[in-house]
């Protein structure tokens, strides 16, 4: 009995082999098969006819049904559709459904009803079923991994595809063609079968909404009016029209007429294709593009500002030359204004066409510029009109209103101002984008005024002038960074700066654009949340409305011009050069000397958190141009870093130009820009440091609490460091002194603050995480170099615009309260350092690896969006200044690192660390760490799977190799060495892959006691 079982077994593993074999073996080319294995059909087997290309991967190659036209005829559509089929890398599937087996009413019909109309045939048993069969048995025999298939049919196979549609629900139909059906099955609950749904059981309003969601395109041919002898002529057919382009815009007609009268979603597009009469080969070669080509379909309307230069077709190369598919159509005439384009059969018939993932409009130049009440009936009327049909027809997609440029004369600044304003209201009461091609020229004109954007004319675009707004264009349709090597014949260095200043105008204000939403509402704004009043003399603040943040150079151009106003009293210089060619500038006020304290302040190491360069410019400011700001520097010396991610707060983009966020890699040291920072901050050595960040109020977690959209109120939120190795004494004078005297100053002027919280989820309920205690975050990585550190979160991630003044101000007073703080009370904060110093200097201070964060009540105020109302809860919260100290040892002499670790030693000497080289042999007492457990994430981040391990730590007498690396504690540095090197270390090198780590195996670093 066992031997048979076994050889049952073999028997069974030959076959399945064979059949995997066949899988993959499925020959290319030109083959059929039969199939009859689906049993309401059985007795009926289909031949299928296909192509399989030549080259290309089986497994991932589309699939697309095409089905026969009313004379069953296969052979001219596999000729045909092949030859695309091998061109465009999809396999080609015909079924043949023979005139006897498959009459018109289980073919044309789909088998819907019995042939005299009089009894409806199961859901189960109708033709489209058969096919979606059959596209499993294709996924099986082929070992395609698709999860779906296209369908095309022309004229009889058109009406298949219609009815295949809107009678049944596949599951796998991911596009479908209906092309020149002679007549339809309107979605009519109203008019019986064939020509309508009543008396189909299952066809309800719920199945006809559904139909007309699905990504159906209509292809009619505009040749296609011949009446001939087989075409259908029924009373009811003929009130469909007098031929199929007829019929084909009835039925287009009367379904956009249902969706809007029941206020449903149409997603249908229709096609009409020119030159093409009733030909079944053409129309398909045609229809390919559209089945296999997910491409960004754009609709301009416009005047000889749109089609000047060739502008829609330019977008379309710059796409091209990203990766993306764009396909453009325009509707633009000379001089024209938008109502021209809203009584105009053209303009509206291209609307109607339907699939439109863009409208553009753009409207007579100087027509936005006139007294307001004429642009809303001349400019606004017309361009809702034209919005609210592009509504019903292309349901998914986007207007965007084409904010032009003004005329070069000396009216320019004034006709500016006006268009900008204009289509930003324009942009907001239609609820569409907003391009800024407007804004982009003001900008280029102001930074490169040599660079023609105009045409003789002073009207008209040059072509720099439309690849600006080809650029600005790109931006606003993909709202992400690019880099292109099309430049429509400009100079590589002309179409690269344009490339550039579209980017920075278009993905530095995205919530300006409407391209992005506020997060807020605007009664929150209103109640809680006023912008102040002051003197608005700093780069963005003092831009009219409309021109976005201020870009790099607007804010250095503006501090320059503080510093050469303030000769012996600051200097700028750049300390180097990021990724993208910007330089990143680093301010110095006052003289330092060993009175002084020494105050570092960065601002937008995040580049999508703004407010804080703004608040940077309104500090110095204060500091050169108003007398107590002057006095202040008696007293202090200060660094600033205005924006430390140049590259990031080009464009409002969080990460660096490398991709790396910046605030989580003070410890990996990965990015260039980290190292430029970390070099120039050990150079100048602070006593205090403050970080200045903005964070998201709204989280989807918050919605816990009451069920509806809740956002953090606090205007600030203070994050101090708990990490047990940074000195308790510089701990206690952030906590006790700078943070206490800074809540003071923003209480007094009205702002609400409280401490830096991040939430989590926990058993369905939420738990907040509160401070900071990795060295991964600059407020935990100043503390261990020695400095009284600080560290802000004002509120402003996903607000765009709103309460920039508010925001920057929360920052700036923070920041002058914390130079006020230093310089009062110098004498007690420099005695505190030094004596911290001398500690870290003795070296006989206890290490702690981990510790975990004590659970404590917090209380937090919120705000209820739906409700406009602030609240206050109570919340467990893990309380990094709270911390019970888990894996503690002993502080070594030194470290020592293998010759092998050259990356470790070159990150550590950039942080300042004073390391030695092993230039002779020394017998030393080490303690070796081996690896007894490790854990590597399987998901990557920023290019590593970060390690965590867990060691056994033994004492073994060695010689120390000529080549390796001593790291002496007993240097200003050691806290952070120590936090680095111990392997167990959260965020430290070995949890970061700077030093590797393996399993039962020892590491590259031990600890030198004697």
């Amino acid at each position: 009995m066992k031997k048979l079982i076994i050889f049952y077994i073999g028997f069974l593993c030959i076959c399945l082999s064979a059949i995997a074999k066949q899988t993959l073996e499925r020959p290319r080319g030109e083959h059929f098969f039969t199939y009859s294995q689906y049993p309401p059909f059985a007795d009926r087997p289909v031949d299928v006819h296909y192509y399989i290309p030549s080259q290309g991967d089986i497994k991932q190659m589309p699939i697309v049904f095409v089905f026969e036209g009313g004379d069953r005829g296969y052979r001219y559509l596999l000729d045909g559709w092949k030859e695309e089929a091998e061109r465009k890398g999809f396999m080609l599937f015909i079924p043949h459904f023979d005139l006897k087996s498959y009459p018109l009413a289980d073919y044309q019909e789909v088998g819907v009803m019995n042939a005299a109309h009089t009894v409806a045939n199961a859901p189960e048993k109708i033709t489209p079923v058969l096919v979606d069969k059959l596209f499993e048995y294709v996924r099986q025999f082929t070992g395609s991994m698709r999860k779906g298939y296209m369908i095309y049919g022309h004229s009889a196979g058109g009406q298949f595809v219609q009815r295949f549609m809107l009678f049944h629900d596949s599951p796998y139909v991911e596009k479908a063609i209906i092309s020149s059906p002679g007549w339809y099955t309107f979605p009519d609950l109203a008019q019986t079968y064939p020509y309508g749904t009543a008396g189909i059981p299952y066809i309800s309003s719920e199945q006809i909404k559904k139909y007309l969601s699905k990504p159906i395109i209509l292809q009619l041919a505009l040749g296609d009016t011949i009446r001939e002898s087989f075409l259908r002529k029924t009373p009811e057919a003929e009130q469909q029209g007098r031929n199929r382009m007829e019929r084909g815009r009835s039925f287009w007609l009367y379904i956009h007429q249902l969706a809007a009268s029941r206020g449903w979603e149409c997603h249908w597009r229709k096609i009409e294709e020119y030159g093409i009469g009733h030909e079944a080969v053409p129309m398909g070669k045609q229809a390919v593009p559209l089945l296999t080509t997910d491409s960004l379909r754009v609709l301009f309307i416009g005047n000889s500002y749109t089609f000047f230069n060739r502008l829609p077709l330019q977008v379309q190369s710059l796409a091209s030359s990203c990766g993306k598919k764009i396909s453009v159509r325009q509707v633009a005439n000379p001089g024209w204004y938008l109502r021209q384009h809203a009584a105009n059969t053209q303009t509206l018939e291209a609307i109607r066409e339907g699939g439109w993932d863009y409208m553009v409009m753009q409207e007579q130049s100087k027509a936005p510029t006139r007294e307001k009440e004429w642009v809303k009936k001349n400019v606004f009327h017309p361009a809702a009109q034209l919005d609210s049909l592009r509504r019903l027809y292309a349901p998914k997609g986007k207007s965007v209103c084409y904010m032009t440029w003004g005329r070069n004369n000396d009216t320019y600044e004034g006709m500016q101002q006006q268009l900008t304003e204009n289509y930003l209201e324009m942009a907001d009461v239609l609820d569409a984008y907003c391009a800024p091609v407007g804004e982009a020229w003001r900008r280029v004109r102001r930074e490169c005024p040599s660079l023609q954007l105009y045409n003789s004319d002073g009207s008209h675009p040059s072509p720099a002038g439309s690849y600006l707004a080809a650029c600005v264009f790109y931006a606003i349709f993909f709202g992400e960074p690019f880099s292109s090597d099309y430049y429509a014949g400009l100079p590589s260095e002309t179409a690269l700066y344009l490339q550039r200043i579209a980017q920075e105008v278009v993905l530095a204000n995205l919530v300006l654009w409407n391209r992005n939403q506020s997060k807020q509402p605007a009664g929150v704004t209103a109640s809680f949340y006023p912008d102040p009043k002051f003197d608005r003399e700093t780069p963005t603040l003092s831009k009219p409305y409309g021109s976005g943040l201020a870009s790099v150079d607007e804010i250095k151009d503006y501090l320059q011009q503080l510093v050469v106003r303030s000769p012996g009293l600051a200097y700028m210089e750049n300390i180097g050069v990021t990724k993208q060619g910007r330089t990143i500038p680093v301010l110095y006020l006052g003289t330092p000397d060993k009175k002084k304290v020494r105050v570092w302040i960065q601002a937008a190491l995040h580049g999508n958190e703004p407010a804080g360069a703004e608040a940077v410019c309104m500090l110095v400011r204060y500091l050169l141009c108003e007398k107590e700001g002057r006095e202040l520097l008696n007293h202090i010396a200060v660094a600033l870093v205005p924006i430390a991610n140049v590259d990031g707060y080009a464009i409002q983009q969080r990460r660096s130009a490398d991709g790396y966020d910046l605030n989580r890699d003070q410890s990996k040291l990965e990015d260039a820009v980290t190292l430029l920072l970390k070099q120039s901050y050990q150079q100048w050595n602070p006593d205090v440091a403050l970080d200045i960040h903005e964070y998201t109020p709204l989280r989807r977690e918050f919605n816990l609490l009451r069920g509806v959209p809740t956002a953090n109120a606090a205007d600030v939120l203070f994050l101090p460091t708990g990490h047990l190795n940074a000195p308790l004494a510089l701990r206690t004078l952030s906590e006790e002194l700078f943070r206490r005297e800074a809540e003071v100053v923003l209480n007094s002027a009205g702002y609400a603050s409280g401490f830096y919280f991040t939430p989590r989820v926990a058993d369905g309920s939420l738990v907040l995480v509160k401070g900071a205690k990795s060295p991964q975050s600059s407020s935990t990585f100043q503390a261990l170099t020695g400095a009284v550190s600080l560290f802000v979160e004002i509120r402003g991630i996903g607000l765009g615009p709103e309460c920039y003044a508010r925001r920057s101000e929360c920052g700036f007073l923070v920041a002058r309260q914390t130079l006020v703080t230093a310089a009062q009370h110098r004498a007690s904060i420099k005695r505190k350092i030094e004596q911290a110093r001398k500690r870290t200097l003795k070296a006989t201070e206890p290490i702690y690896v981990t510790f975990t964060s004590d659970t404590v009540r917090h209380v937090v105020s919120f705000i209820d969006y739906e409700a406009n109302e602030l609240f206050k809860t109570e919340l467990p919260t893990l309380d990094a200044m709270q911390v019970t100290p888990q894996l503690v040892r002993t502080r070594p002499k030194a470290y020592l690192l293998d010759a092998l670790c050259t990356e470790a030693v070159c990150k550590l000497r950039a942080l300042g660390v004073h390391i030695e080289q092993v230039t002779r042999v020394q017998k030393a007492k080490v303690e070796r760490y081996k690896v007894t457990r490790l854990y590597r994430a399987e998901k990557e981040w920023e290019g590593i799977h970060p390690v965590n391990v867990e060691t056994d730590v033994y004492e073994d007498n060695v010689e120390l190799p000529i080549g390796s690396w001593l790291v002496p504690l007993a240097q200003p540095l050691g806290n952070l060495v120590a936090t680095l090197l111990e392997p167990e270390s959260v965020c430290g090198f070995v949890n970061f892959c700077v030093i590797p780590a393996e399993e039962g195996k020892g590491l590259f670093v031990s600890r030198l006691i004697k």
